[in-house]
């Protein structure tokens, strides 16, 4: 919702070249922190079992298109955020991966807002829609426990 509301004010190169610098300096910050958190001797445990040495594999097979497709649509991009320092891929080409795919990608929703003029209260119930969607699994689960507790306390 934010690139649409953007590219209804300012050229869509822009905006999509503004989110992508941001985008990138965001991942390379990530990138960093993971690569520090990784180093601790538990996620060197973690890293040795089967089924993370399988994933890592698989991604081993075609990482630089594993990561386009994931950057350039609504796959869940937070794995690969772990799996590129896991597979200790490359930092320049994690950066490009990610430059070839969202930029793209938000081009094009910058290009969607620019051409639709989409009315800033749909885009507001659609950032509400998209903000509560993520946080439903985490909001049910605190009923659960909330529920549990008051059971568990009769």
């Amino acid at each position: 919702p934010i690139l649409l509301y953007f590219g209804k004010f300012y050229a869509p190169l822009t905006v999509a070249l503004v989110a992508g610098s941001s985008t990138l300096m965001t991942e390379s910050l990530n990138y960093s922190v993971f690569k520090y958190v990784t180093d601790l001797k538990l996620f060197k445990n973690i890293r040795q079992k089967k089924t993370v040495s399988k994933i890592v594999d698989l991604f081993n097979k075609a990482p630089f298109l594993a990561l386009w497709i994931a950057a350039l649509t609504p796959i869940p991009f937070y794995p690969f955020r772990f799996l590129v320092v896991l597979a200790q891929y490359p930092l320049g080409k994690y950066i490009l991966a990610l430059a070839l795919s969202r930029i793209p990608r938000f081009f094009i929703l910058a290009l969607i807002g620019h051409a639709i003029q989409i009315p800033d209260y749909l885009l507001a119930i659609l950032f509400i829609i998209l903000i509560a969607s993520m946080n439903l699994p985490l909001l049910r689960k605190y009923i659960q426990h909330r529920q549990k507790k008051r059971k568990d306390a009769l």
